[in-house]
């Protein structure tokens, strides 16, 4: 799966768990907020990398 697809995939299961528990400070809902950041970290970190190559 590429990092993109990740993302979004990451993305639209955020947005269902917010929506599902009403808040953004529920467990599941900080937890996928926590994996969605770090892949876009680590895409903005390939996007830099790549662009000095």
């Amino acid at each position: 799966m590429s990092l993109l697809h990740e993302i979004e995939s990451l993305k639209r299961r955020l947005s269902r768990m917010a929506d599902r528990h009403g808040n953004l400070t529920h467990n599941c809902v900080v937890r996928i907020s926590q994996q969605l950041d770090k892949k876009l970290n680590e895409y903005e970190r390939i996007r830099r990398e790549s662009g000095r190559g």
